[in-house]
Order: structure tokens, then C-alpha cells, then sequence
């Protein structure tokens, strides 16, 4: 997984993620955990792989800091619902879990770049 740019303090904490040949994750939600505190910031993930974080009370931004990631979908199975629902390419299941997904991101005070998730099916790691 790569991540690239960072929000500000202040405001939305915008980004996209996406699969290493480019394509948009098209449903699920992205969540940051605080390393120092643990408080969380989150979005739902449109179908072009944008996203806007909020705090639990639905504020837009995310303070500067450390953060672990993970990405989660859930994927209808059932005959029916796959015919009504195009969730698009489905997310390795060990982004879903901060134990297993290997993300980190530091959000930077003074950068105002949008965020970029790339999930990379054989790297962990973060830039």
C-alpha cells in the first residue's frame, strides 16, 4: 500500500483509494486510527474512490499525526443482491483489520495535497 499527500489540520481531509493498476475501490469505507490517542476519522468510499474524512461526531478533517488504516468492504454474496449491487473489484480482506492490514499514514500540518491510497497486493507499508 502506498499513501501519498496529506491533509491540513483544519478542514475536509480529502483522497481516493485505489488498486495498484489505478482502478477505483468503488464501495466500502476508509477509517484512520490515532496512533497517540486513538481517536478515529472516517468516510464511505464513493464509487470513484473518493472520500472525505470525519471525526465520530461528523466533522470534516483529521489532525496531524500518526495513523494506522484500514479499508473494509462488504461484499453482498447473495444471488439476488450481487445482480442489484455492483460493489466493483473486491478488497484483499487484510486491509479490513489493523492488525493485519499494514497501513500507516502521517497526516502533515502543512501539507495540502489530496490523499492517494494505493493497495499494493504484496507491500505493507506506507510512504
Amino acid at each position: 500500500m502506498l499513501l501519498t499527500g496529506c491533509g491540513s489540520s483544519s478542514g475536509s481531509y480529502q483522497g481516493t483509494v485505489q488498486f495498484d493498476d489505478g482502478s477505483p475501490v468503488q464501495s466500502g469505507s476508509v477509517e484512520f486510527r490515532s496512533l497517540a490517542d486513538g481517536s478515529r476519522y472516517a468516510s464511505r468510499i464513493a464509487t470513484d474512490g473518493s472520500f472525505s474524512l470525519a471525526d465520530q461526531e461528523g466533522r470534516l478533517g483529521c489532525p496531524p499525526g500518526d495513523y494506522e488504516v484500514v479499508v473494509v468492504q462488504i461484499v453482498l454474496t447473495e444471488d439476488l443482491a450481487a445482480e442489484a449491487h455492483e460493489h466493483g473489484r473486491t478488497v484483499p480482506r487484510r486491509f479490513a483489520d489493523y492488525y493485519t492490514s499494514g497501513l500507516r499514514v502521517t497526516n502533515d500540518a502543512d501539507s495540502t495535497s489530496p490523499l492517494r491510497i494505493t493497495l499494493q497486493p504484496s507491500s505493507q507499508s506506507a510512504d
